[in-house]
């Protein structure tokens, strides 16, 4: 029988109350994975201080050149993806820093975000696999 892969955040509600659990796909499960991988900074998890993702490290360094924002943030998650993301192979990452206007109370603002691919195989079931999420950058968010 295949490995249940479950919803996070988990529903302790409904695990207490023995209802069923939402279970997910293999590929969205490795999406999930992955995208907390993306949203965890060093450190934030007690047992694995070398889990997470170095955005937070540039967070607020947005006048760093934009080229090598991108290759830092693009090698330091292909490295997370491989070391913590077994289920995944032949893994391609692509990062844009990408920028966009917005009007809130009166005000022109322009915010940049992060627009990050991550593409590859299922190891078990050799698939394709493609993930995309948007990431706004100063503070860290996601579309």
């Amino acid at each position: 029988m295949a490995k249940p892969y479950y919803e996070a955040p988990f529903n302790f509600k409904r695990f207490f109350e023995k209802k069923e659990m939402k279970k997910l796909s293999m590929h969205d499960s490795i999406s999930q994975f992955i995208s907390i991988i993306i949203t965890t900074y060093f450190e934030e998890y007690t047992f694995d201080k070398d889990f997470g993702s170095m955005i937070w490290e540039t967070d607020f360094d947005l006048l760093i050149n934009a080229n090598v924002l991108k290759e830092r943030i693009k090698c330091s998650l292909e490295k997370q993806i491989e070391v913590y993301e077994k289920r995944l192979g032949n893994v391609n990452l692509d990062v844009e820093l990408m920028e966009k206007l917005t009007n809130a109370s009166n005000k022109v603002r322009l915010k940049k975000y992060l627009l990050i691919t991550v593409s590859g195989s299922i190891m078990k079931t050799d698939e394709p696999f493609r993930f995309t999420g948007d990431y706004y950058l100063a503070p860290l968010s996601y579309k």
